[in-house]
């Protein structure tokens, strides 16, 4: 059975500023001339690199060391 996700307002401080961010990455990233992951078709390997490309820029901005947590999940 899947799990179901919790419903979270859509007005809620935190939903806002993921919301925000997330806007914010998607135009730095088209004002760079990249693509985002909603430019290609979903499920193919271009897809698939675009997210991954996006999730590094958000760590990046978070300052979060994404090759670093990628080494300690290998030791786990």
């Amino acid at each position: 059975m899947a799990r179901e996700h919790p419903e979270y307002p859509q007005n809620h401080p935190i939903w806002l500023e993921a919301r925000a961010l997330e806007a914010s990455i998607r135009a730095i990233r088209r004002a760079q001339g990249k693509k985002n992951p909603e430019d290609f078709p979903a499920g193919s390997p271009e897809c698939a690199a675009a997210m991954d490309a996006f999730v590094r820029d958000v760590c990046r901005v978070l300052e979060i060391d994404i090759d670093a947590l990628d080494h300690d999940a290998d030791e786990a």
